[in-house]
């Protein structure tokens, strides 16, 4: 009964964490506006999750986890390169229509603190995407099976799963969508991805 308490808590917590810092980034949240929106005391708050740092670590951890899985499950030399890439899209997909506001965060925290949050996610994204995308794809691109520059290949592939989020406030006015209709266009983006990605960069 109370590490089932225990667990409750912390995606109570983790769950508040988000949201503040995708409303004020790393550096403008303050633990006790936190503790404010998950409903209980800052030693509380402390017993569960000792630094700001701590915290937004497991908030990673917690968006990238289906990806990571996904991406780690296979040993790189068993699953081809473009079935790898779909099985990327597709988790991240998944991943930013839970949390539709993560990608647009993700960059201004990248563009306010690089270091810092690139150490973050080493720490806690333990995927190298040199060994699991980029040598596989320029092996691909050797053998004749893929054409094209292979870091354009993987821009390319972080891109059509990124920008929909980034750049949702620019495409909903450009498209004049309403938030509904523009959400119901990113659910059906999963499918249009794996798609394109089956035959975009086939030699």
């Amino acid at each position: 009964m109370l590490d089932q308490e225990s667990t409750d808590t912390e995606a109570l917590i983790i769950e508040a964490a988000k949201k503040v810092f995708f409303r004020k980034g790393y550096d403008g949240a303050r633990l006790q506006e936190i503790a404010d929106e998950s409903g209980i005391g800052r030693t509380a708050l402390h017993y569960y999750f000792r630094s700001k740092e701590k915290l937004f670590s497991t908030v990673m951890k917690d968006f990238f986890s289906e990806t990571e899985r996904r991406v780690t499950q296979f040993d790189p030399c068993e699953v081809p390169i473009v079935e790898r890439m779909r099985n990327f899209a597709s988790s991240y997909m998944k991943s930013a229509l839970r949390n539709p506001e993560f990608d647009l965060f993700m960059l201004n925290e990248f563009n306010n603190n690089p270091d810092f949050i690139a150490e973050v996610l080493l720490k806690t994204i333990p995927v190298n995407m040199h060994e699991h995308f980029i040598v596989p794809i320029e092996e691909a691109v050797r053998k004749g099976e893929l054409k094209g520059d292979p870091h354009q290949i993987f821009i390319t592939l972080l891109s059509v799963c990124m920008f929909p989020f980034t750049g949702m406030a620019m495409i909903k006015k450009m498209l004049k969508f309403s938030d509904e209709a523009y959400m119901d266009l990113l659910r059906q983006r999963e499918a249009f991805i794996l798609s394109f990605l089956e035959t975009a960069f086939k030699a």
